[in-house]
């Protein structure tokens, strides 16, 4: 019988491994005929909108782009809402970080403690909190 895996997710994808482990993760139980619910909040809310591409002088070494590149879960945050999960998004993080008018990855949906993530606490098997 499926199981409903909820995911709080806390941190972004340049801060850690977090993001990837959660989205591999995510992706593993879809895969398996499970839901998967994932409530992005704290530094997580920057994977819920589309990529801003940065132009010109990045000051950052090519290396370190490099590292940073393949870390990035905007893909795979839209790769997880087309197979089937149900990602939002906390809008007052957002709001703290200049972000909320910024268009959402297709299929992220605006979210909010009281309502939303509420919901899938009620509605969870198995909830898992990641961060540092």
């Amino acid at each position: 019988m499926p199981k409903t895996l909820t995911l709080l997710l806390m941190s972004g994808s340049a801060e850690n491994e977090d993001a990837e482990f959660a989205t591999k993760l995510s992706s593993a139980a879809l895969e398996k005929g499970h839901r998967v619910q994932i409530y992005l909040f704290g530094n997580a809310v920057n994977l819920s909108k589309k990529e801003f591409p940065i132009e010109g002088d990045l000051h950052i070494a090519p290396m370190l782009i490099e590292h940073i590149e393949p870390t990035k879960s905007f893909t795979r945050i839209a790769e997880l809402c087309r197979e089937g999960a149900d990602i939002s998004t906390c809008h007052t993080n957002e709001h703290a970080r200049g972000i909320e008018s910024r268009e959402y990855i297709d299929g992220v949906k605006w979210g909010d403690v009281g309502g939303t993530f509420t919901k899938y606490l009620l509605g969870s098997d198995v909830l898992l909190s990641i961060s540092h």
